[in-house]
């Protein structure tokens, strides 16, 4: 008997997306808001990429609506729970249950039709991999730009001035600095963490255009909190999940086992939570702000 390795072809694409997901929690976090709000980012760009696929038959033109609607739910949630002072990981969730039940009716109508079609819309075309297995993986412009998203985000947070500003402002909300706006720090986070949600869902929706993705941003999430809010142990363990959710194909002809693969990477995310973030949860209980190395 021959080991069918394709499957494992959509370990980095899972992986990938998942450690998108990781950086956008990380923005919404290191913001002063919850990375709940990731999940909601990510239903945003799923729906726009749905709609505009619809509307407009280009792909390229689809991803830039993907990416308007998130920055739209990411503007929209940050200002509603900045002005009616709600309790970030609630408001977080329910605005985000807005852009999932429409993810649901989209497909249910059985709306992104053009991501079934052939040859498949955001793999470049004309390479040595066209008609491949490796095609969805070596000739997709998202993978190749993943890693660079990763480590320009990195920068970002922890390597420019205007990160900086937005940890100082986002761990301390009373804390003001000559000039600086702390809200339009803030919501800027949101923005741009939302906006790296956006080729992780157009990731994920090329893979599987028959299920879209859901609640993956609790499972990225679980991710940064087990990596203790940083990048490199975030995207680490992201790719435990990735794993598990690629071995989905080996045991699609046994009904039991699909089921539990796909419960699977969210209980993993359960057991980082208990096991990886005891000291990652204690700023919640310390006076002390979430930068102090001994708190982290």
């Amino acid at each position: 008997m021959t080991f069918d390795w394709t499957p494992l072809i959509q370990v980095p694409i899972e992986w990938g997306a998942l450690a998108l997901f990781v950086v956008a929690c990380l923005f919404w976090e290191r913001s002063g808001f919850s990375g709940l709000g990731v999940e909601g980012s990510i239903a945003a760009a799923v729906l726009g990429l749905y709609l505009g696929c619809e509307w407009t038959g280009d792909y390229g033109t689809a991803c830039a609506i993907a990416g308007a609607a998130a920055f739209l739910f990411a503007l929209v949630a940050g200002t509603l729970i900045h002005l009616t002072r709600v309790d970030p990981a609630i408001g977080s969730f329910v605005l985000g249950l807005v852009p999932a039940g429409a993810v649901a009716l989209a497909a249910r109508a059985d709306v992104p039709s053009l991501l079934r079609t052939t040859p498949p819309p955001g793999i470049v075309s004309g390479t040595v991999f066209e008609g491949t297995p490796l095609e969805p993986l070596l000739a997709s412009p998202w993978i190749w730009a993943t890693p660079v998203l990763i480590a320009l985000g990195a920068w970002i947070l922890w390597h420019t001035p205007f990160g900086l500003r937005l940890r100082a402002f986002g761990e301390n909300p009373g804390w003001r600095a000559p000039g600086s706006r702390p809200t339009a720090y803030r919501l800027t986070a949101l923005v741009i963490g939302s906006l790296f949600a956006v080729p992780g869902a157009a990731l994920l929706v090329r893979a599987h255009p028959e299920t879209p993705p859901f609640a993956l941003g609790y499972v990225a999430l679980a991710c940064a909190i087990g990596g203790r809010w940083t990048v490199l142990g975030g995207i680490l363990l992201a790719l435990g999940p990735a794993l598990l959710r690629s071995a989905k194909p080996y045991v699609a002809d046994m009904p039991g086992w699909s089921i539990a693969l796909d419960a699977a990477p969210f209980l993993l995310a359960v057991v980082y939570l208990l096991f990886l973030s005891r000291r990652s949860l204690r700023m919640w209980a310390q006076p002390q702000a979430r930068a102090d190395a001994d708190v982290l």
